[in-house]
C-alpha cells in the first residue's frame, strides 16, 4: 500500500534537493486530475491518486532509459465538468485552472527545468482544455519544453495535428485489462480495481460488489460529456460495473498506461 500521494515528490523534499535535479538535468512528471465524485464506493481523490500511481511507474521506466526523473507536486484543481451539481464535485472554472497549471509551468521553469510532462487522468473536456492551453502558453512563453502527454484517438475531437510541439501523443491502449461487460466511464470496475490495490482503505469494498452496472445509450452520452445532468443518468455517480473490480489486472494495467506514456515522452524530450 502507498500511504500518500506526496511521498516520492517535490513536496517532500528540500530545496537543495530539488537544486540536485535542476543540476541533472531532470525530467519533470506533473501528476493531474480532480477532486470529484467517483461513485459510493471510491473517494473524491480517485483521478489525482491513480494519476500519481502512474507516475510513479512512468518514473521508473524513464529512469531504466538513463533518464533522472522527478515528481512534481500533483495538480487537483482541475474542471469537474461530467459530474458538475453532484456533491464532492469541487468546480475550478476553465480559465482558473489554466492560469493555475501555467503558474506551475512558471515555476519550475523558473527553477531551472527544461523538460516537463504533464500527466492527467481525468477525461473531461473542458479540463483537457485548460491543460492544453496552458502547455500551449507555457511552451511559446517559457524557456521550456512543456508537453502534456494525451491520448492520439482524441486529437481529431479537439481539431488538434498529432504534431503540436506542447502536446505528447500518447499511443491508444489495446490490450484489455477488464472482463466487465461494459466499459469503465467513471468510477467502474477498473477505477475501483487501482484504488484497491494501493489505497485499499479508501475502498467501500462491500458497497463496491452491490452495485449494478450501469450503461448509457449513444443519445445520453452526451449529457454525460458536457454535464449538467449525472443524478438523472447515474443517481449514485458512477458509470460501469465496480461490482468487477476483482476481476481487473491491475499491474498489467498500470504496466501497459507506464509504457504507452514513457515511449511518448522520450519521443518529445529535448
Amino acid at each position: 500500500m502507498i500511504n500518500e500521494i506526496f511521498k516520492d515528490t517535490m513536496v517532500n523534499m528540500n530545496w537543495t534537493e530539488i537544486q540536485n535535479f535542476v543540476d541533472k538535468n531532470a525530467l519533470v512528471l506533473l501528476p493531474m486530475g480532480v477532486i470529484e465524485e467517483h461513485g459510493p464506493q471510491l473517494c473524491l481523490g480517485t483521478d489525482i491518486y491513480t494519476a500519481y500511481i502512474y507516475c510513479l511507474a512512468i518514473k521508473e521506466k524513464l529512469e531504466k532509459s538513463g533518464h533522472t526523473v522527478v515528481i512534481a507536486p500533483p495538480f487537483y484543481w482541475g474542471v469537474c465538468q461530467s459530474t458538475s451539481g453532484f456533491i464532492g464535485s469541487f468546480h475550478v472554472r476553465k480559465n482558473t485552472a489554466r492560469a493555475l497549471i501555467y503558474d506551475i509551468l512558471l515555476s519550475l521553469s523558473e527553477f531551472g527545468f527544461n523538460n516537463v510532462f504533464g500527466v492527467n487522468v481525468h477525461g473531461d473536456i473542458e479540463h483537457n482544455i485548460a491543460i492544453i492551453e496552458a502547455f500551449k502558453e507555457a511552451q511559446e512563453q517559457l524557456d521550456i519544453n512543456a508537453c502534456y502527454a494525451f491520448d492520439e484517438c482524441r486529437f481529431p475531437h479537439f481539431k488538434l495535428k498529432l504534431d503540436e510541439p506542447y502536446l505528447c501523443p500518447i499511443k491508444t491502449q489495446t490490450i484489455n485489462v477488464s472482463k466487465a461487460e461494459i466499459s469503465d466511464v467513471h468510477g467502474g470496475d477498473i477505477e475501483t480495481a487501482m484504488m484497491y490495490e494501493f489505497y485499499p482503505t479508501l475502498v467501500d469494498v462491500e458497497k463496491a460488489i452491490s452495485l449494478p452496472p450501469i450503461t448509457l445509450d449513444n443519445s445520453s452520452g452526451e449529457d454525460w460529456l458536457f454535464g449538467g445532468h449525472i443524478k438523472e443518468l447515474s443517481s449514485q455517480g458512477y458509470l460501469g460495473s465496480p461490482a468487477d473490480f476483482k476481476d481487473v489486472e491491475v499491474q498489467k494495467n498500470v504496466d501497459d498506461y507506464a509504457y504507452r506514456i514513457s515511449e511518448a515522452i522520450l519521443r518529445r524530450i529535448v
